[in-house]
C-alpha cells in the first residue's frame, strides 16, 4: 500500500513538473536570427543567433555562419515553440564590412521548409553581403517538402521566401534557390519569392521551381526579381540559369551579362505567366547550339517584354513560345512585345530549328492568342542564314508602329494566321512567307515598302491595305 502511494505521489510530481515546464515556455509567431561573419565569439551546437523561447533571458551571440543559422532555425521548428501554420523567420546579416570567403556547407542554410515565412537580408540597405560557394555542396536554400503529406506544415497564407541585397559568387553549378513543394494551387499552399537586388556571378543555377508530384497549376507560385545582376554564368547544365514550373513569373530592372550557355535557355518557364519589363539589360551574352534566351510552354494571360535592350550578344532566337492542346493556358494569351531594342548583335542561323526565326509562337489549332508587337529599334545587328524575323503559328499578330530590319532575310512566317499591320513596315527581301493566312495594312506609304516581287512565298495568302486586296491566292 505505501509503494502504491510513493509511486503515485511520483508520477503526480513528475505530471506537475512538466505542466510547469510548458507554461514556462512561450509560443511565439518568429524568430530572429543574427549572422556576423566576422564574430570571434564561441559557441556549441548551432546556440546562436538569439532566442527561440521570448521567456529565455540568455543573450546569444550571432551565428558565425549560414550552416549555424540553418540549424538554429530547424531548432526552432523542432522544439515545439513554433506556431503551427503561422511562423516567421528572419535572417539579418550584420557587420557586412568583414564578409569572410565562407565556402563548403558554411554558405548553406539548409532546408527551411516548416517556415511559413523565410526572410533573408542585410541590416543595412547600403550593402551587400557576398556568400561564396566555392565548395557548397548543395543548395543555398531549399523548401523542399517531405515525402509524407501532413496537414500541419501548411500555412493559412501559403510560403514565402524573400532574399534582398546578397551577392552570391562561384556556386558553379549548385542552385542557389531550390523549392520542391506542393503546387496544386489553394491559399494554403500558394508561395511567393521575392529576389530584391541580388546579384550572382560565376553561378550557373540560380532558380529552379519544381512542383511535388506531377501535378501544377497556373498561379500557385509568384516569382518576382527586381533590380537583380546576373554576371558571368558559363553552363554547360540542361537546367537552364532560371528554371520555373507552374510560376507567374516577373522580372523587373533587372540584368543579364557576359554569359556563355551551351545546352539550355537562360530562362525557362513552363505553365504560368511570364513578364520581363521595366529596362532589362541583355549585354555580351553568347548562347549556341540554337537555344532561345527565353523559352516558354503553355504560358498564358498577358504577358510583357517591356523595356528590352540587347546589345553585344550571340544568340539564334530571343523567344521560343509554345502551347500544347493539353496543357495550354486556361484564358486567351496576349503577348505584348514593346520598346525592344537591338544593338551590335549577332542573330546565327539554326537550321535544326524548323521555324528558324528571332521571335516564334506555336499554338494549336483554334488558340486563342494574340500577339502585340510595338516600337522595336534595330541596329548594326549580322543576321546568318534564311532567318525570320517572326514566326507565327495558329494566332492572331498585331504590329503597331513596328519595323522588320532588312538584315532579317523573312520578315514574317505566318501558318493559319491573321496579321494585322498599322504604320508598320516589313523591309525583309521576302516580306512574308507560310501558307494560309491574311494581311491587313492600314495605309499605302507603309505597303509601299514591301517587296511585292516575292509575296509568292506565302501559300494561300491574302494582301489587303484598308480591307482592298491588292494580293489573293488564298
Amino acid at each position: 500500500m505505501k509503494t502504491s502511494f510513493l509511486l503515485i505521489s511520483f508520477f503526480a510530481i513528475s505530471l506537475l513538473m512538466c505542466i510547469q515546464n510548458v507554461a514556462s515556455q512561450t509560443l511565439s509567431t518568429a524568430i530572429t536570427l543574427i549572422v556576423d561573419f566576422g564574430s570571434s565569439t564561441p559557441y556549441v551546437n548551432s546556440e546562436c543567433g538569439g532566442i527561440l523561447d521570448s521567456s529565455d533571458t540568455t543573450i546569444y551571440p550571432p551565428c558565425k555562419s549560414f550552416k549555424d543559422a540553418g540549424n538554429r532555425a530547424r531548432q526552432y521548428l523542432n522544439s515545439g515553440l513554433a506556431i503551427p501554420n503561422s511562423n516567421y523567420l528572419t535572417i539579418s546579416v550584420i557587420n557586412t564590412a568583414i564578409t569572410a570567403n565562407i565556402g563548403g556547407e558554411s554558405a548553406q542554410l539548409g532546408n527551411l521548409f516548416g517556415f511559413c515565412t523565410v526572410d533573408i537580408l542585410i541590416a543595412t540597405t547600403t550593402s551587400r553581403a557576398i556568400v561564396d560557394g566555392a565548395l557548397s555542396t548543395s543548395h543555398f536554400v531549399s523548401l523542399q517538402e517531405p515525402n509524407v503529406p501532413n496537414t500541419s506544415y501548411q500555412c493559412s497564407s501559403g510560403k514565402t521566401l524573400r532574399i534582398r541585397n546578397i551577392e552570391f559568387k562561384n556556386w558553379g553549378n549548385q542552385t542557389i534557390v531550390y523549392t520542391n513543394l506542393n503546387q496544386v494551387f489553394n491559399i494554403l499552399t500558394k508561395q511567393s519569392i521575392y529576389f530584391t537586388t541580388v546579384y550572382t556571378w560565376f553561378s550557373n543555377s540560380i532558380i529552379n521551381v519544381q512542383p511535388k508530384g506531377t501535378n501544377f497549376e497556373y498561379g500557385s507560385v509568384f516569382f518576382q526579381c527586381s533590380g537583380g545582376y546576373f554576371n558571368n554564368i558559363d553552363s554547360s547544365l540542361t537546367l537552364p540559369p532560371f528554371n520555373f514550373n507552374g510560376v507567374n513569373v516577373a522580372i523587373i530592372g533587372s540584368r543579364f551579362l557576359n554569359s556563355t550557355l551551351n545546352s539550355s535557355p537562360f530562362i525557362y518557364s513552363n505553365i504560368g505567366f511570364f513578364n520581363l519589363k521595366a529596362t532589362i539589360y541583355i549585354d555580351g551574352v553568347i548562347i549556341h547550339n540554337g537555344h532561345p534566351f527565353v523559352k516558354t510552354l503553355n504560358v498564358g494571360d498577358n504577358f510583357y517584354y517591356a523595356g528590352v535592350i540587347i546589345s553585344n550578344c550571340v544568340f539564334s532566337k530571343f523567344l521560343q513560345h509554345e502551347n500544347n492542346q493539353i496543357n495550354a493556358p486556361r484564358e486567351s494569351a496576349i503577348n505584348h512585345i514593346s520598346l525592344f531594342q537591338l544593338s551590335n548583335n549577332i542573330i546565327t542561323s539554326n537550321n535544326d530549328d524548323p521555324t528558324n526565326s528571332f521571335f516564334s509562337f506555336q499554338n494549336y489549332q483554334d488558340a486563342a492568342y494574340t500577339l502585340a508587337i510595338s516600337t522595336v529599334n534595330s541596329e548594326n545587328v549580322q543576321v546568318f542564314g534564311n532567318k525570320s524575323f517572326i514566326y507565327n503559328q495558329n494566332g492572331n499578330t498585331s504590329l503597331y508602329g513596328f519595323e522588320i530590319p532588312n538584315t532579317f532575310p523573312i520578315g514574317l512566317i505566318t501558318r493559319n494566321s491573321s496579321n494585322n499591320l498599322l504604320d508598320s513596315s516589313v523591309f525583309s527581301d521576302i516580306p512574308f512567307a507560310g501558307i494560309n493566312s491574311i494581311f491587313e495594312f492600314n495605309s499605302i506609304p507603309f505597303y509601299s515598302t514591301l517587296n511585292t516581287t516575292n509575296f509568292n512565298y506565302c501559300e494561300s495568302c491574302r494582301i489587303s491595305i484598308d480591307g482592298q486586296v491588292v494580293y489573293d491566292n488564298y
